[in-house]
């Protein structure tokens, strides 16, 4: 009888037992499954690097969209960066110098003419608009660090200029800054800005800030409309 009952019990254990393991087995394969799939999603999800010109472009830290880089950073055949810029900025473009990654030797100095083509995908009207050189994210470009809008003046100022703005004013103090006035762009348009970044001691990373400077018209009824401020 206790041989019965033993063989009972192991038949209605095993029967009992079966869903329940079988139910742990397709958890931990689905487990497995979904780890195996995770390094491929992750690598979809970061930013693409546009390459032209020996250099790498991003918008990977983000508020911004670039839709494409072309040209070799000459001056007859610039790099030109196509752009969806929304909302206050600034917009932060991340420029890799390709041909320095892992380099050793003395860099030759670095003179990029570059054309930005930006639309205004933003609500409001742009009335300036300025574009910023950093070496360390955060940081003005002072003077002593070599990368500049051509700071040695190489090159004639008619090559600072835009389509939408009449002015292309270079600032060297406090910060490496090309200031574009005297235009607007409205919502839903488009704008080139010519510039030429030079560096002397060229870094395999350095970064362009883009700041468009807003028409606020938004007022009370009392405020007359000639007070409205322009930020900038």
């Amino acid at each position: 009888m206790k041989a019965r009952l033993t063989l009972w019990s192991r038949k209605a254990w095993r029967k009992a037992v079966g869903p329940i393991s079988f139910g742990i087995s397709c958890a931990v394969a689905v487990f497995l499954l979904a780890m195996a799939f995770m390094p491929s999603t992750a690598t979809a999800a970061e930013p693409a690097w546009h390459r032209a010109g020996g250099f790498e472009f991003s918008d990977r830290l983000g508020g911004f969209h670039i839709l494409s880089v072309t040209g070799a950073g000459t001056v007859d055949d610039p790099i030109v960066i196509d752009q969806d810029l929304n909302g206050l900025g600034p917009f932060v473009i991340t420029i890799r110098n390709a041909r320095l990654a892992g380099s050793v030797a003395a860099a030759p100095i670095l003179r990029l003419w570059v054309v930005c083509r930006v639309r205004n995908v933003a609500a409001g009207v742009w009335v300036g608009f300025d574009v910023e050189l950093q070496e360390e994210l955060r940081r003005p470009s002072d003077y002593w660090d070599g990368l500049s809008f051509d700071q040695t003046r190489a090159v004639d100022r008619s090559a600072f200029h835009s389509d939408r703005f009449l002015v292309g004013e270079r600032i060297s103090e406090p910060h490496d800054r090309v200031r574009f006035k005297n235009g607007h762009v409205n919502s839903g348009g488009a704008v080139q800005f010519h510039f030429i970044i030079t560096d002397m001691t060229p870094r395999d990373e350095f970064y362009l800030l883009q700041e468009p400077v807003l028409l606020f018209s938004l007022f009370p009824q009392s405020v007359p409309q000639s007070l409205s401020r322009i930020r900038g």
